[in-house]
C-alpha cells in the first residue's frame, strides 16, 4: 500500500517541512509507529478511511548494524500457547506440570498456517527426573506431532517439532501437552511429589518464518489475537493508549473493549496496562496494543506498527457514548473456555457420567482424580442423614502391599478402600455410605486419591504399561431429600457475579483505580451462571480499609485491626537487647515474689477460661471466633458477607500494592472448581488459594411452606444447626414439667389425707 502512495505524493523539501510542522497533529498515530498521510480529494482508501504509511522508528543502534540487532533479526517469531483454563496464579510465563502423568489443553492462534515452521516446546525439569524415561507428547488438533525427552535441568531448553502441511488452520487451534515423568532414584507416592516440569509459555508455540512480514497477514485480527496471547504469556500485558481523550465516557468505552478482548481469548484473564502515547527509551514494550483515536465515526481496524506490535485502532467521535463496533465483534468472536459444573439430579440415583465424569484409568503411583458437580442452591442437609456413592471400579493384580484408594467429598475422607483381595475383578455398585452434611449447596468436589507404594521404594519404578485402577462412569450418587432452605453463604453471590455486578462509588477509588475495575470486570465476563434458581443479581462492592464502616455486619463484628493484620504484612520484629550483670540483678529484685497470691490469680484465670469455653460451646460468639481466625491469615484480598439479609451482595478489600490481575485470575479459577470463596469471610493468599470462615451460629431459612411431608426434615435441620440451644430449651421444659408433676403428686396426697 505504501509504494503507490509514495508515487502519488511528489516528495520535496517544502512538503517535508509542512509534514514536520503538522507532526503534532498526528501524535497519536506517530506514537504507534504510524504516520497518517491523508489522501487527496477523490482518492479514498479501500475501506473508505485515509490510508496510512507505516514507518520504522529511527534507531541509531540499528543503523550501525550491531550484533544484538543481528541476533534479534534472526530470532524467530513465536505465536505462544495460551492455557484454556484459568489457574489462579498468572505470575510469570511458566506453567508447571507436577506428578507422574499430566496433560493440559492450550489454545494456539495462527494468523497464516503456511508460514509456520514447527511447534516449539521449551521446558525446565526437576533434577529428580529420570531423563531416559521421562518425556512429553504434543498433540495439535488431536493429532500427535511428536515426542521429546525431559532433559533440561539447569535452564530452559527448546525442542522443535515439525508440523505436517494442512494440520493447522487459520485462527484458533487446539494443542495438548502430555507429560510422563519418572523419578531417577525412588518410587512411590512420596517420589511423585518431587517430580515437576515448567513449560515456558512465552517461548512455546508455533514458530513463524522469519522472512514472513506481519503486515502481509490476510486477516489482521488473527495477528492481533496472536499478539494478545504473546503479551499475556510474557507478562507484559496489552497496552491501552489514548484513553484520556475519551473524557467522561472513558470507563464505558474501555469496558466495552477489554470485555470483548477477554471474551475472544478466554482462559486466564488478559492483563492490561494503560500508558501514554509517547514511550521513553528502555520502557518495556508489548506485543499487542489498543490505541484510541478521535475520528468522524465509531469504528475499529487492525494495524501493524513499525516496531512489529499488533495494534487495534479504535476511532471514536469525541464526546459520544460507546456504540457497538461491528468490526470488533466480527473479528473477536467469543470463545467459551470457562464452563460451570453440571447440576446433579437429587430426586434419584444419578450417574457420575451425567455431571461430566468419564471412565478414568489411573497409571500412576500417586494420582488425585477430581470431579466437580453442583447441587441446587437451596439444598441444605444438616442432620445425620446418609448419602450413598455406588462405585464401579477395578484394580490390577500384583499391586504391592499397602496400595489403597481414598474417596473424598469436599476434602473430607469418607472411605479407605484397600486394593487387595479382589484384583482383576470388576466390582460393581460397591456401596459407600457417608453423612450428607458433607455435601453443600452449589459446587461440590468428589475426589479419588490412589496411592501405590514402591516395590522396592528405593529404586526407580518399573515400567507399567497398563492401568493400576479404573473407575467407572456408571457409578451413581444418591443424596437424601432436602426441603428448600437457605443457609447464609457467599457462594450464592459469588457464583452469579458478572461484569455488571461490580459497583463503584466515591469510596472505591481509595483502593481500586478505574483500571483495576476494568481488569476485574473483564475477568467476570467468563463463566457466568445462567440457571440459578433464585435468579439474583449479585453485586460486588470494592472498598478500602478506611471505609470498613460501610459494610453491613448483621449480628457480627469485625475490627479494622484484624483485617489490617491480614492485608498489611507486620513490620519485622527487632529483638530487644538482653541486659546482663549487676544492673539486671538489681532490676530483678524489684519484681514481686510469687506465692499464694499468684497461685490464686492463676487459678482464677484458669476458671474463667473454662467458663468462657463453656459459654462459647453453649452459645457461640461468632465475633470472637472470627477475630481468632483472622489472626492466623495473611492474604492479598478479603471477601466479606456478614449480613444474611443481603445474600446478593459481596464486599472486597485488597492489600496495598496487590496485583489486580492475580486477584481476577483467582476469582475466575474459583468459579469453575469446588474450591473457592464460601462462608462469611474468605481470604485469598499469595498462592491463589481461598481460605474460608463459616459463622458457627448461622441459621437456615425456610424458603417453602411447611407441610406434613417436609415437617420432619425442616425440624431436623433447624435442630442440627444449633443443637445446644434446643437441648437447653428441652432441658428447661423437662425441668418445668417435673416441677408441675411434683406439685401434682404433692397436691393429690394432701387431698387424700
Amino acid at each position: 500500500m505504501s509504494t503507490p502512495l509514495l508515487r502519488r505524493l511528489p516528495f520535496h523539501w517544502p512538503l517535508a517541512a509542512l509534514l514536520a510542522l503538522g507532526l503534532g497533529a498526528a501524535q497519536p498515530l506517530a506514537a504507534q509507529g504510524i504516520i497518517a498521510v491523508p489522501l487527496g480529494p477523490g482518492e479514498p482508501g479501500a475501506d473508505g478511511m485515509a490510508e496510512t504509511l507505516t514507518l520504522e522508528r529511527f534507531d541509531q543502534d540499528r543503523t550501525r548494524g550491531t550484533q544484538a540487532d543481528a541476533e534479534t533479526a534472526a530470532r524467530p517469531l513465536i505465536s505462544p500457547l495460551r492455557p484454556m483454563q484459568a489457574r489462579g496464579r498468572p505470575t510469570g510465563s511458566a506453567i508447571r506440570f507436577d506428578g507422574e502423568r499430566r496433560d493440559l489443553m492450550f489454545a494456539l492462534h495462527v494468523p497464516e498456517p503456511s508460514v509456520v515452521r514447527a511447534l516449539r516446546v521449551t521446558t525446565l525439569s526437576s533434577i529428580n527426573l529420570l531423563p531416559e524415561r521421562s518425556q512429553f507428547r504434543a498433540y495439535v488438533n488431536d493429532v500427535l506431532v511428536g515426542t521429546g525427552p525431559l532433559a533440561n535441568f539447569t535452564e530452559f531448553g527448546s525442542l522443535d517439532l515439525p508440523l505436517d502441511p494442512g494440520l493447522l488452520q487459520a485462527g484458533h487451534n487446539d494443542v495438548r501437552l502430555e507429560l510422563v515423568q519418572y523419578h531417577r532414584i525412588f518410587c512411590g507416592p512420596d517420589a511423585s511429589f518431587a517430580l515437576w516440569t515448567d513449560v515456558d509459555l512465552a517461548n512455546t508455540g508455533a514458530i513463524l518464518d522469519v522472512a514472513w512480514d506481519l503486515r502481509n497477514v490476510s486477516t489482521p485480527s488473527d495477528g492481533f489475537v496472536m499478539g494478545v496471547a504473546l503479551a499475556a504469556a510474557s507478562g507484559a500485558g496489552v497496552e491501552i493508549r489514548g484513553g484520556a481523550g475519551l473524557g467522561e465516557h472513558r470507563d464505558a468505552w474501555l469496558r466495552q473493549i477489554v470485555e470483548q478482548v477477554q471474551q475472544a481469548m478466554g482462559g486466564e484473564p488478559v492483563p492490561f496496562r494503560f500508558t501514554e502515547y509517547w514511550s521513553v527509551a528502555g520502557e518495556a514494550g508489548s506485543a499487542a496494543r489498543i490505541t484510541l483515536l478521535p475520528g468522524t465515526q465509531n469504528r475499529a481496524s487492525f494495524r501493524v506498527a513499525g516496531d512489529g506490535t499488533q495494534v487495534m485502532v479504535v476511532e471514536y467521535v469525541p464526546g459520544s457514548r460507546p456504540t457497538p463496533l461491528p468490526e470488533l465483534a466480527q473479528a473477536l468472536a467469543p470463545v467459551v473456555t470457562q464452563t460451570q459444573p453440571l447440576l446433579m439430579d437429587t430426586s434419584r440415583p444419578a450417574a457420575l457420567s451425567e455431571v461430566g465424569f468419564t471412565t478414568r484409568e489411573i497409571r500412576d503411583r500417586y494420582a488425585l482424580v477430581e470431579q466437580v458437580f453442583r447441587l441446587p442452591d437451596d439444598y441444605v442437609v444438616l442432620t445425620n442423614a446418609k448419602a450413598e456413592l455406588a462405585l464401579d471400579y477395578i484394580y490390577a493384580d500384583g499391586l504391592p502391599p499397602g496400595a489403597v484408594m481414598l474417596v473424598h467429598v469436599n476434602g473430607q475422607n469418607i472411605r479407605l478402600l484397600p486394593l487387595r483381595g479382589q484384583a482383576g475383578t470388576f466390582i460393581e455398585q460397591f456401596p459407600l455410605r457417608f453423612e450428607a452434611r458433607h455435601l453443600r449447596a452449589g459446587n461440590n468436589t468428589l475426589a479419588f486419591e490412589v496411592m501405590i507404594p514402591g516395590d522396592p521404594p528405593d529404586l526407580p519404578c518399573p515400567l507399567w504399561n497398563g492401568p493400576v485402577v479404573a473407575i467407572g462412569a456408571d457409578s451413581t450418587l444418591s443424596v437424601p431429600f432436602s426441603p428448600s432452605l437457605f443457609l447464609p453463604d457467599m457462594h450464592f453471590a459469588f457464583s452469579n457475579l458478572t461484569a455488571q455486578s461490580v459497583q463503584a462509588n466515591d469510596m472505591t477509588g481509595r483502593s481500586f483505580s478505574g483500571n483495576d475495575l476494568l481488569t476485574l470486570r473483564a475477568a467476570l465476563t467468563q463463566g457466568m451462571r445462567s440457571d440459578h434458581a433464585g435468579g439474583i443479581g449479585a453485586r460486588l462492592f470494592p472498598l478500602a480499609l478506611d471505609d470498613l464502616g460501610a459494610i453491613p455486619l448483621g449480628d457480627y463484628t469485625i475490627s479494622r485491626r484484624a483485617l489490617e493484620g491480614v492485608l498489611i504484612p507486620p513490620a519485622p520484629v527487632v529483638a530487644e537487647r538482653v541486659e546482663t550483670g549487676p544492673a539486671s540483678l538489681l532490676r530483678g529484685t524489684d519484681q514481686p515474689v510469687g506465692g499464694a497470691t499468684s497461685a490464686l490469680s492463676g487459678g482464677w484465670n484458669w476458671a474463667m477460661d473454662i467458663a468462657a469455653q463453656a459459654l462459647q460451646w453453649m452459645h457461640p460468639r461468632a465475633g470472637e471466633s472470627l477475630e481468632m481466625w483472622l489472626r492466623s491469615q495473611r492474604g492479598e484480598a478479603v471477601l466479606i458477607q456478614l449480613d444474611p439479609a443481603r445474600p446478593d451482595s459481596l464486599w472486597i478489600l485488597r492489600a496495598p500494592g496487590s496485583d489486580m490481575s492475580q486477584i481476577a485470575s483467582a476469582i475466575v479459577a474459583a468459579r469453575t472448581t469446588g474450591v473457592g470463596p464460601r462462608g462469611q469471610v474468605s481470604v485469598l493468599d499469595a498462592d491463589g488459594v481461598w481460605h474460608n470462615w463459616f459463622a458457627p451460629n448461622r441459621q437456615p431459612v425456610l424458603l417453602e411452606a411447611i407441610t406434613i411431608t417436609n415437617l420432619r426434615h425442616v425440624l431436623g435441620n433447624f435442630v442440627s444447626a444449633m443443637p445446644v440451644r434446643f437441648v437447653t430449651v428441652l432441658f428447661f421444659l423437662a425441668l418445668l414439667s417435673a416441677v408441675f408433676a411434683l406439685r401434682l403428686v404433692i397436691s393429690t396426697r394432701e387431698h387424700d389425707r
